[in-house]
């Protein structure tokens, strides 16, 4: 996919807080290298997200400017955005730190694009980016991403070299390859994500599972539980997982299926046809399997279920007694619980 890339102006402050994976038990700060990484997912949150919002018609001025179309995000998924001076800043930012910084927290690398990206690691960014943390920091890096380039033999050795400062995670959704290529545009495969991953443990690096989102088809028959053994959870540090929330984009993922495919009959159905109860039966049905199979098979501790959860039913809510490995992320009540009733009624 050739991509459309255009230059648009960097953020002041590289490395900042992250709240929202700080809710998700995955980090404390975020470093992002782009503002919109090559890979287009259809189903990414970023493309809904704050940044690209607010920034919506400068940023179709610099792409109609650059490349001669006035292209959004959500159009064209071969279009990404870059920061220019984006080392620069990184590099004025850690110079002001001491080396202590990030003692005992985690970075992720990254959280709303992908430091993997194609052009940046061919540009050298990737690279420099995590020995600059290297080397300036003592955050323990988590590394997130769609790229299969981490199990090749010159990122695993040199995730090897700093295995005490870092976790490799692949996000994998599905094991569908042929569904993957019309949806996660840009990316790899799912089987050589999974691959990659599986490489990295054997080189002895820390992995972590990241099954965000799985999607409503993958839980027909048995996928569900052939996709987490790829992941090899006795091996991983972590399993998160999450099921699909529309993010405006329900359509662009329903493409991906085949009309009359199960996939396609359900998201037509909860977002078009408006039967959310089918979402919340879905969700729970993802979690109790989640829940059981790693229960049978000793792992429950490592499962980190993400559920927004304002659309599961009374009935439905009864299957999270004791939350096991439930992380809730919608925004709480006043008293701190959920604004859920029948999820509030099950926290201490």
């Amino acid at each position: 996919m050739r991509l459309n890339i255009v230059e648009v102006p960097s953020i002041k402050i590289p490395i900042t807080s992250s709240p929202g994976f700080a809710k998700k038990d995955l980090s404390d700060f975020k470093l992002d290298a782009c503002g919109l990484c090559g890979f287009g997912c259809r189903y990414c949150s970023s493309n809904s997200g704050n940044y690209l919002r607010i920034n919506r018609a400068m940023f179709a001025d610099l792409t109609e400017q650059q490349i001669g179309e006035r292209l959004l995000p959500t159009d064209d998924p071969a279009l990404m955005f870059i920061w220019p001076d984006y080392l620069d800043r990184l590099r004025d930012q850690l110079l002001k730190k001491k080396k202590e910084w990030g003692q005992g927290e985690t970075l992720v690398f990254s959280m709303l694009t992908d430091g993997f990206s194609p052009h940046l690691i061919k540009s050298g960014t990737t690279e420099k980016s995590l020995r600059l943390m290297l080397e300036h920091t003592s955050f323990r890096i988590r590394v997130l991403t769609k790229n299969a380039i981490v199990g090749t033999s010159r990122w695993s050795r040199f995730f090897h070299e700093h295995r005490d400062r870092c976790v490799v995670g692949l996000s994998a959704g599905t094991l569908d390859d042929r569904w993957a290529k019309r949806v996660e545009v840009g990316t790899p495969s799912p089987t050589a994500r999974l691959n990659a991953l599986r490489k990295l443990q054997d080189m002895g690096v820390p992995t972590y599972g990241m099954l965000c989102p799985i999607f409503p088809d993958v839980l027909e028959k048995d996928q569900l539980e052939k996709l987490v053994d790829q992941i090899r959870p006795e091996l991983v540090e972590h399993v998160w997982a999450e099921p699909f929330n529309d993010r405006q984009n329900w359509r662009a993922v329903r493409s991906g299926y085949q009309s009359g495919s199960y996939g396609y009959r359900w998201l037509t159905d909860v977002y078009e046809h408006g039967q959310k109860e089918l979402w919340s039966k879905y969700a729970t049905d993802l979690y109790v399997r989640l829940r059981d199979k790693a229960d049978r098979e000793g792992w429950l501790g490592k499962l980190r279920y993400l559920l927004y959860e304002d659309q599961i039913t009374e009935h439905d809510s009864r299957m999270f007694e004791g939350l096991e490995g439930v992380l809730l992320q919608s925004n709480p009540d006043s008293d701190g619980k959920s604004r859920n009733p029948f999820l509030a009624a099950l926290q201490n």
